[in-house]
């Protein structure tokens, strides 16, 4: 399968300045080529509509930049799980340490992320793309801007949860009920699973409702043993395998296709509005070109990542929307949450013989483990754990623990365009002012004795320990900052992810969730495009002529 970023490049190279700025316009444009923007270009192409791809993601030349990426070639080759297997551990160890001290020049916050070693490229740079945070509270905004979003990063969790009933309708009174029927995204999260191809069992798990499995999971001796060993120590406590999947490369199959163009480079920074306040069309600083360049279409979507999304709408500020489309719903840059993380590595025994080393995602996941914790003071909400074991060398393996808590939205959790700093592209860049809540900082030592108690378990020597939790931000898991409501008074969204201030404009990344979950939010933010995909057609007169999904939603 070629890369999403391949991909992008190919239809890229046949989207001229000329074509850019014809006067018909194009039916629609994507903001974004990741998870969420790719699928949404493909399912909106496939209704017949020709489609304008606007993605941030820009690689340079290597003659211009050649220290630094040799470098980021460097510290990727050594990350490497496999190198395990021919260098020693200590070697790798030296190395590393010597090149991220060289990648972290420009890259401090990115570098910061578990996952930048395997491919620091794809991260920005955080001198060219500064932000600020207020009142003392540290925040780590993690940022990719290449195709296929982080989900194609190596070494990503690859994590594919349905949401249940609880999320989409809270009875705590903690957050909003989202503003449809839980059941209504059954078709939709079937129908993305099926795109996917997800690998997983059903498990009957009401936290983790079952999803469609394109392939089920034998579990190996290791994972066998592990689930024994967990629910010995804490009976009825569920070890449910893990639910992942390779990315989908959605843009390889529109490669050929003349009615899917796309713009690498651009860096979206407003919405345009028709003189009827509908959306029509996007404006963005081109990298390639240097130039403002805008482009016009009737229907956009906006599937940026969450704060990224949030900035484009702070940005358009029209007669109708002074202070950026949604900010009267008083929504718009509040509510942020990211979850609670709190992680654990180390140096195991060796596991059995027969244990391979498993592809990316695949884990042993233990959804809501705060209940087998005993840990009552949580209510309705909590934290799953994920649990990773890799084989390694001298009869050793790799354990890794990573435990994920549902942050409450909070309206002071909020960012805000900053009123004299830029980006390197004279975009007004943001401050945050985020934090923990007295409550997730009592959930974070709860994770932490848990995750003690599972390494103790697995006679694990740690290497990192679970000591509180990590900066908010850190498990880029970020989402609420243009969320759905029932009226325009509740939310930036209508239940369909489109603007309640600009009809044809649709959010579809995590901004629009009025709540978090503890599950990974990658698939429910994939069905939720899907289904908005479906809205925006239909609602305008067209059909969706993608077979699966006609089957599905008939």
């Amino acid at each position: 399968m070629r890369s999403p970023h391949n991909s992008l490049v190919a239809i890229s190279a046949r989207t001229t300045q000329e074509t850019l700025g014809r006067p018909d316009g194009f039916d629609a444009i994507v903001i974004g080529a990741g998870a969420a923007g790719s699928l949404a270009a493909r399912t909106l192409h496939d209704a017949g509509l020709e489609v304008l791809i606007l993605d941030a993601g820009w690689r340079a030349p290597f003659v211009t930049e050649p220290v630094r990426q040799a470098t980021a070639e460097a510290i990727a080759r050594l990350a490497d799980p496999r190198a395990l297997r021919f260098l020693n551990p200590r070697i790798i160890y030296k190395g590393r340490q010597v090149l991220k001290l060289l990648g972290r020049r420009r890259q401090p916050i990115q570098s910061s992320c578990y996952a930048w070693e395997r491919d620091p490229s794809a991260f920005v740079d955080d001198l060219d793309n500064p932000y600020d945070t207020a009142n003392g509270r540290d925040y780590s905004w993690i940022r990719t801007r290449n195709a296929g979003g982080r989900v194609v990063i190596p070494g990503h969790g690859r994590q594919y949860c349905r949401f249940s009933e609880r999320e989409f309708a809270p009875q705590d009174g903690l957050s909003p009920a989202w503003p449809f029927p839980a059941e209504e995204m059954d078709s939709w999260y079937t129908y993305v699973e099926s795109l996917l191809g997800l690998s997983g069992n059903p498990d009957g798990n009401a936290d983790v409702p079952d999803s469609k499995f394109a392939a089920l999971l034998q579990p190996t001796r290791a994972e066998r043993e592990l689930k024994q060993k967990i629910e010995a120590r804490w009976p009825g406590a569920p070890v449910l395998s893990g639910r992942f999947a390779p990315p989908v490369n959605h843009l390889s199959a529109l490669e050929s296709s003349h009615h899917i163009h796309a713009r690498r480079g651009a860096i979206v920074h407003e919405i345009l509005s028709g003189s009827n306040g509908c959306a029509a069309g996007v404006a963005w600083h081109d990298r390639e070109t240097g130039d403002r360049l805008e482009a016009k279409a009737p229907l956009v979507f906006c599937c940026a990542s969450p704060i990224e999304s949030a900035r484009i709408l702070m940005l358009s500020q029209t007669s109708r929307s002074p202070e950026g489309i949604g900010a009267r719903s008083g929504a718009l840059g509040r509510y942020l949450m990211d979850h609670v993380l709190v992680k654990a590595e180390g140096l195991g025994p060796a596991l059995p013989a027969e244990t391979a080393t498993p592809p990316d995602g695949r884990c042993s996941f233990l959804p809501r483990f705060d209940r087998a914790m005993g840990t009552a003071s949580l209510g309705d909400r909590g934290f799953g754990v994920q649990l990773y074991q890799t084989p390694g060398d001298n009869g050793r393996s790799w354990f890794t623990a990573v435990g994920f808590g549902e942050m409450l939205p909070d309206a002071s959790n909020h960012i805000r365009l900053h009123p004299t700093r830029k980006d390197a592209w004279g975009i007004p860049s943001l401050i945050f002012d985020a934090g923990l809540s007295t409550r997730d900082n009592t959930m974070a030592e709860m994770m932490s004795t848990a995750l003690r108690e599972l390494a103790a378990l697995c006679d694990v020597k740690l290497t990192l320990q679970p000591d509180g939790p990590a900066i908010p931000g850190t498990s880029a898991h970020e989402c609420g900052t243009a969320r759905m409501g029932a009226t325009p008074e509740d939310g930036v969204l209508d239940p369909f992810n489109q603007c309640w201030d600009m009809p044809g404009l649709y959010v579809t990344d995590a901004a629009s969730f009025p709540s978090q979950g503890f599950q990974n939010p990658t698939l429910t933010v994939l069905a939720l495009t899907a289904r908005a995909c479906h809205h925006a057609v239909t609602e305008n007169g067209g059909t969706l002529s993608t077979t699966t999904m006609g089957e599905i939603i008939a």
